[in-house]
């Protein structure tokens, strides 16, 4: 946990080197003097002795644990056939461009879980500081007090008597939620979540396929043998139903079927992966340029995906306005409707 910005740091200075001449070995020395962190010298002392013992570069990483299937596919392809320096290179291009999308959804989502904090604190304070006095006025008005009303006094009342527990709690159970959402199976669910919000869900699945197209390509285009590289795809993959469909796609594939064959077996293909891409995926088998036109849909879906993440705030915008909306007009409504009662007795 938390290696990532660091295995990426180390991969492009050393395709860096390796392009500028120096050897594996030098390379690697280099690092282990620039490696920060006790952790990362460790992990590149460890490869280092690896290699100077003979070791293959790829296998010294797959010993480390920390890179995936899919970098150390390319690794081995590029170290058995000669082009180490270029793969790292490819590989190295395709890390940043995965950083950027990542770094464009990021900067999506800050306004809306701005807006979102903004407004847990506002009923935070509202428990605790305002609708206890509210309640107060409300009952001395003596008159019938409609649902709205009464359940603003309850949700008051439960605050103000459970708070001091109730806040942590909460606190707690969003941590639980993240963290299990992403290192446990409940994952399963907060992914069928994520995939249905509005903007956010067809910005993941354009991700997705775009990851697919990087992963696919970039293997196939190495030389890596076509049941392989769908292995690396499966073992890559956190999306839990792309990760059973590339499942399903790879067994078909080894007993022997074409990849249109394959898609109409598969229930449900078309949910994962679009009719048009499909389409692109069988041409290219048929013509010999699969890696060729799998880069292409990567492109493709890369633009789509970054123009979505540009648009997502202007899509979540509305959401949140009616959701704010939603919680101040039914705090309003509670406390004027009471008020206007007694205001209507007295004229009457």
């Amino acid at each position: 946990m938390g290696m990532g910005k660091q295995r990426m740091m180390l991969i492009q200075s050393v395709a860096l080197m390796l392009n500028a001449g120096l050897p594996l070995i030098d390379t690697l020395r280099t690092q282990l003097m620039e490696a920060k962190g006790k952790v990362m010298r460790t992990l590149v002392q460890d490869m280092m002795t690896a290699v100077e013992n003979g070791v293959p570069f790829w296998r010294a990483m797959d010993d480390q644990c920390l890179f995936s299937p899919y970098e150390i596919a390319l690794v081995r392809i590029g170290e058995e056939g000669g082009n180490l320096a270029r793969n790292m290179e490819y590989l190295a291009e395709q890390q940043e461009k995965d950083r950027a999308l990542k770094a464009k959804v990021k900067m999506a989502m800050i306004y809306p879980t701005i807006v979102l904090t903004l407004v847990f604190v506002l009923i935070m304070v509202l428990g605790l500081f305002v609708l206890p006095n509210l309640v107060q006025v409300l009952f001395s008005l003596n008159v019938p007090l409609p649902f709205t009303t009464r359940m603003v006094i309850a949700f008051s009342n439960a605050f103000e008597k459970h708070g001091a527990v109730f806040v942590p709690l909460l606190l707690m159970g969003l941590i639980s939620f993240f963290i299990g959402a992403k290192y446990t199976r409940f994952r399963v669910v907060s992914q069928w979540i994520v995939f249905h919000i509005p903007g956010v869900g067809s910005l993941a699945r354009e991700a997705s396929i775009a990851q697919c197209g990087v992963i696919m390509g970039g293997l196939l285009r190495a030389g890596v043998p076509l049941v392989e590289a769908l292995k690396s795809l499966v073992e890559v993959t956190h999306i839990i139903s792309f990760k059973k469909f590339y499942a399903a796609l790879l067994e078909h594939v080894n007993n022997g079927d074409s990849f249109s064959k394959s898609f109409q077996a598969i229930p449900g293909s078309t949910h994962i992966l679009p009719i048009s891409v499909q389409q692109l995926v069988v041409t290219g088998e048929r013509s010999g340029a699969l890696s060729e036109v799998l880069l292409k849909v990567a492109d493709m879906y890369d633009k789509k995906a970054s123009e979505s993440a540009e648009r997502l705030p202007t899509i979540l915008e509305p959401v949140l306005l009616l959701f704010i909306g939603g919680i101040v007009a039914t705090i309003a409504f509670a406390i004027i409707v009471p008020i206007y009662s007694v205001v209507g007795n007295i004229g009457r």
